[in-house]
């Protein structure tokens, strides 16, 4: 991703006949940007989009009748086009793989991978951020 006021220059396909051009795309943060750190993410798709909620486990002291209790708050939805989720797939994919080769491979907590559940309308899946 392109970082705040660099310009990136993308080469523009003209039409028959026209003389060839540049677009000039300058990246700027809107005025209510916020900044969340997410130790995980859930999401859901469809046909039309891709959901991802993005949240932090806030674990509470001690334990109840032998039950640990977990607060999940969701700081953030991000609402995807197929095509913009592909395209942050492959951008993901690229940047893990660049990580990996420049500082070794990024081991799960525990062995997690992460839980997949979801039916034939939708696909939920659920990416633990510890054990």
């Amino acid at each position: 991703m392109a970082e705040e006021n660099t310009p990136q220059k993308l080469p523009a396909q003209p039409a028959p006949g026209q003389q060839p051009y540049e677009i000039v795309i300058e990246v700027s943060k809107e005025e209510d940007f916020k900044r969340f750190y997410a130790i995980g993410a859930i999401g859901v798709n469809n046909i039309y989009d891709f959901r991802v909620s993005f949240y932090n486990d806030d674990p509470e002291l001690g334990q109840r009748n032998g039950v640990k209790k977990i607060q999940r708050k969701i700081g953030t939805e991000v609402i995807l086009s197929p095509v913009a989720a592909k395209e942050l797939a492959r951008w993901l994919t690229q940047n893990v793989k660049d990580y990996e080769n420049k500082f070794g491979e990024i081991k799960s907590q525990s062995g997690q991978r992460g839980n997949s559940k979801g039916t034939a309308d939708n696909d939920t899946t659920v990416l633990d951020g510890y054990a």
